[in-house]
Parts: C-alpha cells; structure tokens; sequence
C-alpha cells in the first residue's frame, strides 16, 4: 500500500476547526438579516466540524463510541444541510424523513460492526451514506441555482459533488481492496478526502454567504427599480395631468372667444351705424370712431385665429410684410403705452422680403412680446421698446429689446413652458402660444437678455418666401 508523508488526524483537526468557524462567522455576518434555513445551514456546519474534530481525535478515543458519535455528527450535519436548502426552496424539511434516514444510517453502522463485524463493510457503509446525502444537498443546491440564477448556489452544487464523487471513489477502492478501511491512513485517498472536508468547510460557508449577499442586492436593485418604475409612473400621471390641464384650458379658451366675438359683433355693428351718423362730424371724432372699428375688426380677427390655433386649423399662409404686421400691431397699442410710460421705437431696414405667414397669428404673436415688455415694467420708471427688422441670409428677423428688468435665469430656464410664468396672475401660455405659432411657420423665437445686461430680448426669425415659378 502506497504511503505519503501526510498527517492525516492533523489535516482532521484544522478541517474540524475550519468547519466549526466558517458556519459561526458566516452566521455572525449575516447578522439579523439571516433566516431560519441560514441558521439551520451554519448549525449543520458546526455539527460537521464537531463530527470532523472526533474523528482527529479517534486513536485517544474507544473504537465503538468515536465512530458512534463521529458518524452521528456527520449525518447530522448533512441533513441539516438538506433541510434548510429545503426551506430555501420553499419547501417543508421533512424532519420525519431526515429523522428516519439518521435512524438507518446508524442502524446499519451498528449491525456491520457487531452482526458482520467487517471493517471493510462498516467504512464503505459510513462513506456511501455520507456521499448519497452529500448527492442530495448538490442536487438541492442546483435546483437552488436554477431557481434564482444564483452563482454562489451553483458553486454550493459543485463543492458538495466533488466531495460525494471523492467519497464513492474511496468506496470502490476499499471494495477493490486497493486501499484500506481506515480513514487515518495516511494515502492519497485519505488526502483527497481531508481536502474534500475542507473544501466544503470554507466553500460552503462562503457560499451560502454569497447567497444571501446575492438575494440582498438583486432586493436593493428591486428596490431602486421599484422606486424608478415609480417615479416614472408619478411624472406620466403628472404629464397626463398637465395635458389634460392643457385640454381643458383649450376648451375654455375656444369657449371664451367664442363667447367674447358676439359682442364684439354687436359692437362692430354699433360702431358702423355711429360712423354714418357722425359722417359730418368733426374730423377728430371720426378719425377716434374708426379707430374704433379697425380695432373691434382686429380683435374679432385674433379672436378667430386662437380658436382656429386651439382646434387647430391649419393657418392660411401667405405672402405678407413683417412691417405691415408690426405696424398694425402698434395702432393698437398707442394708449396702453402712454398709460404705461412706455416709448415704442421702430427700426427696419430698407426693403426687407416678405415672408410666408397668416397675418392674424403673427400679429398675435407681437402683441404677446410686446405686452409682456408692459408688464414686466417697474412702476413708475419709464420703459423703451425698441424693434428691429432686418434681413439675414434668408430669414426676416424681428427682434424685440427694452430695457426693463430682464429675464431670471428660473424665467429663462421655464420661458415657452406652458402655463409657467413669473407674473403675477399671469397664466404662462402667451410665450407659449407664440412659439408654437412661430414653429408652424417654420421659424423659431429665442428668449434671453440683452447682451448688455439690461432688459429683455426676444427674437423670432422666419424663412423669407420665395416664389415658385
């Protein structure tokens, strides 16, 4: 029989003490997040290692009661392993059937050693039951594995098979008479069975470790999904609120300017039957009377076009001048912006291209910039307006400066946002409006500030319209 220099009962005793620590650290460590098929896992350990540390210490022993109690340590701790890896399935652990295989196991250890009284019988019968359990708790753990996609349960699988697979190789070379029935021996098969132990004492440990390491962060990143998954819920109910507030603003408003345009009618009409009266009035009154008119006009028109904007209809296109717009627009601010002490000053260059647009919705659009400016004013501080029009490499640009307060960088942050404002009362859809009205022209409005620091600037270009032959 082949020998090595290998002090086996040595190799048993740090086996022992390794199995012993491993489970008590790894229960330590998982402190109160453990569960119950965890304690019960560390509690089979520890009876391995105390089964491990008896079988060191079997030449200060008797015979009869180190292997009674080695082995009943051994197959205990095996089934407490089978039993939480249960639990951890979800099932029950059939203390019963544990309880009856124990029953056997020693049974039958005790018939071989006093009915047969055969070394050879009684070791092959100790190593085959302990490898046939060590069998199941793989198979255990590889159903684990595959349930959870667990890498530690995997590697729990293939520690406790190679360790079986050790075992019952062990078994066919005592059968075979290639070594003997002593596992103190020092031979290769008692050295491949002492790293078997150890392996499953550290590995082991460290698996089950790993496991419950695993299903914590696969919790926290169920977790951190959970609370993205809803916060994106929170921000989709919160956009449909907002669309919906935006649904219900459109309706309001079309119900308004359709409300609001009958009396603009009847004071249309009103205004045309005083016109023929005052037809050889003074000059001066009836230049103020049809004023009046041109003004009613102009309303029922933007009127029309924001109802038209919020069905919407598409605009009706059309070659205009920019100027003519602006211009019509300021007839009709001459009292708000004395009332205001607001100066308005025209800059436009000469011969600047018309562009394609509908003349209702640009005039709204002016009218929006250049009441904000109004509004924006300090109390009594006087305010310029200044607008310049000027042509730039195929675009008609209009831009709008005073030198008011200027945008805050939250204004400039939320500007075009719908129903966001910094005005008081104000209800934010003006720039809004304006700047989809500009897009469906296929230009684009840019809100800032002057680039001297004082006022507010606001610059719309559209595309110059070019003819088709």
């Amino acid at each position: 029989m082949f020998h090595i220099p290998f002090d086996v009962p040595t190799a048993y005793l740090v086996a022992g003490f390794l199995y012993v620590a491993m489970p008590i650290t790894a229960w330590l460590v998982m402190g109160a997040g453990r569960s119950t098929a965890a304690s019960i896992w560390c509690l089979g350990g520890i009876s391995l290692g105390v089964g491990t540390l008896f079988l060191a210490l079997r030449r200060d022993w008797p015979d009869w009661a180190i292997y009674a109690l080695t082995n009943a340590f051994f197959y205990a701790g095996t089934l407490f392993h089978i039993a939480a890896l249960r639990l951890e399935l979800g099932e029950k652990p059939a203390w019963s059937i544990n309880l009856l295989v124990f029953t056997v196991l020693m049974s039958g250890q005790e018939f071989v050693r006093l009915v047969l009284v055969s070394p050879m019988l009684r070791f092959s019968w100790i190593l085959m039951g302990i490898s046939v359990m060590l069998g199941w708790t793989m198979w255990l753990a590889f159903r684990l594995y595959k349930h959870e996609d667990s890498v530690s349960a995997r590697w729990l699988a293939y520690v406790h098979g190679f360790t079986a697979t050790v075992l019952l190789l062990r078994v066919v070379r005592v059968l075979a008479g290639m070594t003997l029935p002593d596992p103190l021996t020092p031979t290769w098969d008692s050295a491949l069975t002492t790293l078997g132990m150890c392996v499953m004492s550290v590995f082991g440990s460290v698996a089950i470790l790993g496991l419950y390491l695993e299903r914590s962060t696969k919790r926290e990143v169920a977790s951190a999904f959970e609370r993205e998954q809803s916060q994106a819920r929170k921000r989709v109910e919160h956009e449909l609120a907002h669309l919906d507030r935006q649904r219900s603003m459109g309706e309001l408003a079309a119900a308004m300017a359709h409300e609001i345009s009958q009396p603009l009618t009847a004071v249309s009409v009103e205004c045309g039957l005083l016109q023929r009266e005052v037809e050889q009035a003074d000059p001066q009154v009836r230049g103020l009377v049809d004023r009046i008119g041109r003004n009613v006009d102009r309303a029922a028109q933007i009127l029309h076009g924001i109802r038209n904007f919020i069905q919407p209809i598409e605009p009706e296109l059309k070659p205009l001048s920019v100027l003519k717009v602006i211009n019509e627009v300021l007839q009709m601010l001459p009292i708000s912006a004395k009332g205001s002490a607001a100066s308005i000053i025209l800059q436009a260059d000469n011969a600047v291209p018309c562009v394609r647009g509908d003349f209702v919705q640009l005039s709204q659009v002016v009218l929006n910039i250049l009441r904000n400016s109004e509004q924006a004013q300090t109390p009594d501080t006087p305010l310029q307006i200044v607008l310049r029009l000027q042509s730039i490499e195929g675009f008609v640009r209009l831009s709008i400066e005073d030198d008011g307060p200027g945008f805050s960088s939250e204004a400039l942050v939320s500007a075009g946002q719908a129903f966001s404002t910094t005005k008081t009362g104000g209800m934010g859809i003006g720039i809004a409006i304006s700047r989809r009205i500009i897009k469906l022209h296929g230009g684009t409005l840019h809100v800032g500030n002057r680039t001297d620091g004082v006022g507010a600037r606001v610059c719309l270009d559209l595309p110059v319209f070019k003819e088709t032959h």
